[in-house]
């Protein structure tokens, strides 16, 4: 080994290494007290939402699940729309709110990746959490138009999840 004039004094390019697991865990928890996920009840769009849940674990943290429906120009078959998926809705709310995780459902209309990413906005959400492949064309692609969307225009971090989670 070859010592220069300066052997004795700590090397400027060494990188300090910290040990931050424990540490960067909590760090991890506490920010993310705050998720959104959304759903078309989809079985891609289940394995997003037990995701966000599962992320969810930290005290005092919060999931808002979101549906979207795309509206047409009857209002009479637009309200029993509505009317099915808020039931719909209510329905995934109470099955993940016997886990014991605070969970808000939000029924919105227009355009998904949009309101999704409208919804984060509001409740100041630090994560996105998304199914890769909704009920749209099925798995033949590698991920779905919405999926594709939110991550393109988000004002956020997204998450998407694979079918096979």
């Amino acid at each position: 080994m070859q010592r220069g004039l300066d052997a004795e004094r700590r090397d400027p390019t060494e990188i300090k290494r910290r040990w931050t697991r424990a540490v960067g865990n909590l760090i991890a928890m506490k920010t993310l007290r705050h998720l959104v996920s959304g759903t078309d009840f989809s079985e891609g769009a289940e394995r997003g939402v037990a995701l966000a849940i599962a992320l969810a674990i930290a005290p005092g943290a919060h999931v808002t699940l979101v549906h979207v429906c795309q509206l047409g120009e009857s209002d009479v078959e637009d309200s029993l729309l509505l009317e099915r998926r808020e039931g719909a809705l209510s329905e995934v709310v109470a099955r993940y709110r016997r886990c014991g995780v605070e969970i808000t459902g939000v029924l919105r209309s227009g355009r998904p990746w949009e309101k999704l990413d409208n919804v984060a906005a509001e409740v100041g959400a630090s994560l996105i959490v998304i199914g890769r492949h909704g009920a749209g064309r099925g798995r033949s692609v590698e991920i779905g138009s919405v999926a594709q969307r939110l991550v393109r225009c988000a004002s956020r971090p997204v998450l998407t999840v694979p079918c096979t989670f």
